[in-house]
């Protein structure tokens, strides 16, 4: 194959931005000629194959006549979009149609070659289909890629660079002729975990840039705190063989390198004494939910599935090790926004700090920047809340055949929308070390947190007088993102 996919959360949301255009691989159509064959032979066939000559779910005993088979695809397709809500972002529906496309890629799903490129031109057309944020349980994403499929077929919206359009409109300024389903394409469009693969692809990417983020902070609060970081040393830290401790204390002895710190305590407050490990679980957890986010884009979701020249039913659209490990970045992040908003209120106490109360330069009655603690356990507060697991608690339906279901989709949801909220906490943490590394003026940053405070001053002034505090938030959240991509 001489064309490469995108292969981790990142390259899939930097692929998507870029609007990358998508090449045709002749070796891979030969291979999806050869599993096509297996499904061209099964339709005639008197074996049922689930949802091929069946029906699904509950109704998997109902055999459907080889004559019955073609009008079935556009049932199969209308009954099932059932979706709710607003619909998702763009740029989470394109990611449905590339998973969509990176999966049926590596063979299995017995695609028709015409449906296979139909979804590349859709791709490099700059289309997606319109799809509601709600009604998937995780086992398979069927309902939510019901509507995914309409789109296709110019039978609901489609988004054209950041517009809802209607489907045919935006099929016929394509000049694309709607698409027609072959045979058993009806369940490859629907039984796929693409919908739960671009929500977690585009939270995991967040995730891991808001890591950066809170890195940078993180540093420039042990300067403005003067803490003590022989929590840091080798010594210390050498015998979490391999753990994110580990990693986590190198990355800080290497950010700190430059600056000066006269620490006035023999150990400071768990939320700065345990920074590395915590951190560490954070890294840990994104790490090991980025490899199984790898593991279930580049496997067949399908069932059934073509294996060793058979149609299979298979159980690999059951996504529960990824809905896990996303469970665990949501509690990780939980963490680590709880130590960020004690650190918070840390560096504002003057007995702990040695800076001005609330870290105001005038005193007397002056609020300093103390309101802001509110904003920050509003925040924490909801960071919390998101962090509740909602993975182990389906509601068995079809009749109770499908009993058991990850919930991944609405799992990485919670995490997308969770890491917005802890954005704004490492924004708050930010601009609270920022005042403390200003009050101390005699101090010698790391070149970390001079180029962060370079950076957010252009932005946010020090604050010489109380303020309002409130849009500061956002431009100190703004400056940290464009830090941690550069």
């Amino acid at each position: 194959m001489n064309f490469k996919f995108p292969n981790t959360p990142k390259e899939f949301e930097k692929f998507i931005i870029s609007n990358q255009s998508i090449t045709i691989d002749e070796e891979i159509i030969s291979l999806l000629i050869s599993d096509r064959k297996v499904v061209e032979e099964a339709i005639n066939s008197d074996t049922p194959v689930y949802g091929l000559n069946t029906g699904l779910g509950a109704n998997l005993s109902y055999r459907i006549k080889a004559d019955e088979i073609q009008d079935f695809q556009k049932t199969l397709i209308e009954g099932r979009a059932v979706g709710t809500g607003k619909p998702f972002s763009e740029s989470i529906s394109k990611g449905i149609l590339l998973s969509r496309i990176i999966s049926a890629s590596k063979g299995q799903s017995g695609i028709s070659i015409p449906t296979y490129k139909y979804l590349i031109n859709f791709w490099n057309n700059d289309l997606a289909s319109v799809v509601p944020e709600i009604g998937s349980i995780g086992a398979g994403d069927l309902t939510q890629n019901a509507h995914f499929a309409l789109g296709l077929m110019g039978l609901s919206d489609i988004w054209m660079k950041g517009v809802n359009v209607s489907g045919p409109l935006a099929l016929k300024q394509k000049e694309l002729p709607p698409l027609k389903l072959a045979p058993k394409d009806a369940l490859v469009l629907i039984n796929h975990k693409g919908v739960s693969l671009s929500v977690s692809a585009l939270a995991l990417a967040k995730a891991r840039n808001l890591y950066l983020s809170q890195e940078i902070v993180i540093n420039a609060s042990l300067e403005g705190f003067q803490a003590n970081i022989s929590i840091f040393s080798e010594a210390i830290n050498s015998d979490r063989l391999e753990s994110g401790q580990t990693l986590v204390a190198e990355e800080f002895r290497n950010r700190l390198k430059g600056g000066v710190i006269n620490h006035r305590r023999v150990q400071d407050a768990l939320s700065f004494r345990t920074i590395a490990p915590v951190l560490g679980v954070l890294k840990q957890a994104i790490n090991r939910a980025d490899l199984l986010w790898i593991e279930d884009l580049n496997s067949s979701a399908d069932n059934p599935a073509v294996i060793n020249n058979e149609l299979i039913s298979t159980p690999n659209f059951h996504s529960i090790a990824l809905s896990l490990q996303l469970e665990a970045v949501s509690l990780a992040v939980s963490a680590v926004a709880s130590a960020s908003v004690q650190r918070i209120q840390r560096m504002m106490n003057p007995d702990l700090s040695g800076l001005p109360k609330y870290l105001s330069p005038v005193g007397g009655v002056s609020a300093g920047m103390v309101p802001i603690q509110k904003t920050a356990g509003a925040l924490l507060g909801r960071v919390r809340h998101a962090a509740t697991p909602i993975a182990f608690d389906p509601s068995p339906v079809s009749d109770s055949i499908e009993d058991l279901a990850p919930m991944t989709s609405e799992v990485a949801k919670k995490l997308l929308n969770q890491l917005d909220d802890f954005r704004l906490i490492i924004a708050i943490e930010g601009m609270v070390a920022a005042q403390a590394v200003d009050l101390r003026d005699d101090l010698v940053c790391s070149t970390s947190t001079k180029t962060f405070l370079t950076k957010l001053r252009k932005k946010v002034p020090k604050l010489t007088e109380d303020r309002g505090l409130g849009p500061d938030i956002n431009k100190t959240a703004l400056v940290l993102d464009q830090l941690n991509q550069s």
